[in-house]
């Protein structure tokens, strides 16, 4: 698995963990804020090693 296959995979799994937060009875404020940013950051890294239209596709959210 490349370093952007597996970044890809982590920001999948962070958006997976925000809904989750989301959809529970009562959201933790901090823990969304922490998956967020993390997010972010693997997205930051992601746009380091493919250009921005690529990087776009590459983070379209699954549908299941």
């Amino acid at each position: 698995m490349t370093i952007v296959e597996r970044l890809i995979a982590t920001h999948r799994m962070l958006e997976r963990e925000i809904r989750r937060e989301l959809r529970s009875v009562l959201p933790d404020a901090f823990r969304l804020s922490q998956l967020k940013k993390h997010k972010l950051a693997v997205k930051d890294r992601l746009h380091l090693y493919l250009p921005a239209p690529a990087a776009r596709l590459a983070l379209v959210p699954t549908r299941r």
